[in-house]
């Protein structure tokens, strides 16, 4: 048994949680099948969740979390004061199970500790490495190692994911000011809330103001593993040959569906459709990949369109938007941010309504004829903003 933790933005841990236990009983044993291992006791934490089970599963969770930033294999934790003893506890890990080499991206943080020195903290960890290794350096990093000091607890992990997991390895094209995946995926949980399967399945998705379709992609894939990205336990000596095989994936048996009825957008910007339909298609494309026979292309329809104009939509409809602001308020149309859901609820009559937006212009009363379901507080690239869903009296 290892112990591992998973890393996620402030505020979803919980949806991590649950991402966690809907993928759990269709992981895979080492035999490819399906495993019979029970779900462990996940520890929620502030930004993240720490749990103890086989590294086999535990690397598997790359695959599936949507709302998750990365893996990382907890190599141990001790208190210490002292940098000879960091330095041997460090040297005495069992590097050469997982490193081919001592060249090593690091990440280091120290805080309200004796030994708050990070630059000392990671050249004593290097020259560790460099005996452990003989000095044996490869042409490029194979892997990276987190150093955190707190209160004089010293946690060392390796991480097992690499680039951060927002980069699903799907998106083809990015527009302006483009929302992070994962708290794409976050909203689109929140939204669904405690609806069924059936019932999300008949319903239709719309982004008004879609942007590169940041949300329709996710909505696309938002229960779907991604295989084709590259992933750093790979690159371990202890990594399982089975996830080297180009087609382990097949060996899954997850359901294959589509979250909606279908996915529409629109946007005022003419380049804006057609560059989220070439997202969209490298998504359906690489589920084709391994979904093979059970694979259902999603409805869906991207076009050129002003929302604040009006226009026919098949119902029923939920609306999902993160809206232009900032310099780039004026697109937004008259009123700005502060009458768009009014506008979108007079024009539209969703069942629901989701609108991220700066704090400062809370959507505060509901437009007539609607509620505030839920408000989440969400930092959008250092922005601190707000989702506010919207439901009909």
């Amino acid at each position: 048994m290892n112990r591992f933790f998973i890393s996620t933005p402030l505020g979803f841990e919980n949806t991590a949680l649950q991402e966690m236990k809907e993928i759990w009983p269709y992981l895979l044993g080492k035999d490819a099948k399906t495993h019979s291992l029970p779900f462990p006791e996940v520890a929620v934490l502030m930004g993240g969740l720490e749990f103890e089970t086989e590294l086999f599963q535990a690397l598997q969770l790359n695959f599936f979390l949507k709302t998750a930033n990365r893996l990382l294999l907890r190599m141990t934790s001790f208190r210490t004061k002292d940098l000879p003893k960091f330095y041997q506890k460090f040297k005495s890990l069992p590097w050469k199970e997982y490193l081919h080499h001592a060249n090593v991206d690091w990440e280091v943080a120290a805080q309200k500790s004796r030994l708050n020195n990070e630059k000392r903290l990671q050249e004593s960890a290097e020259k560790a490495l460099q005996e452990i290794f003989a000095g044996q350096n490869g042409d490029s990093t194979c892997a990276a190692i987190y150093i955190r000091m707190e209160d004089d607890l010293c946690t060392i992990s390796l991480d097992a994911t690499g680039e951060h997991l927002h980069k699903r390895g799907w998106t083809v094209l990015k527009g302006e000011a483009p929302m992070r995946e994962t708290i794409a995926a976050e909203l689109l949980r929140e939204m669904i809330g405690e609806a069924t399967p059936a019932e999300v399945s008949s319903v239709n998705l719309c982004d008004p103001m879609m942007g590169s379709g940041t949300f329709l992609t996710e909505a696309r894939g938002l229960w779907s593993g991604q295989f084709q990205r590259d992933y750093s336990f790979k690159q371990w000596k202890k990594c399982p040959k089975l996830f080297l095989s180009p087609s382990f994936a097949l060996n899954y048996e997850i359901p294959a569906r589509a979250p909606f009825k279908a996915v529409l957008g629109m946007d005022i910007n003419p380049e804006m459709p057609e560059i989220g339909l070439k997202n969209f298609n490298e998504v359906e494309a690489q589920l084709k990949a391994y979904q093979r026979d059970e694979f259902k292309s999603q409805e869906h329809k991207f076009w050129v369109q002003d929302a604040l104009q009006g226009v026919d939509l098949p119902g029923p409809l939920w609306m999902v938007v993160n809206p232009p602001y900032g310099e780039r308020l004026p697109v937004a149309g008259k009123g700005g941010l502060k009458t768009l859901a009014a506008e979108l609820c007079r024009l539209y009559k969703p069942q629901k309504l989701g609108i991220l937006y700066p704090e400062k212009d809370r959507v505060q009363p509901a437009p007539n004829g609607y509620q505030i379901e839920k408000e989440l507080k969400i930092n959008n690239g250092g922005i601190r903003c707000l989702f506010t869903i919207l439901t009909p009296l």
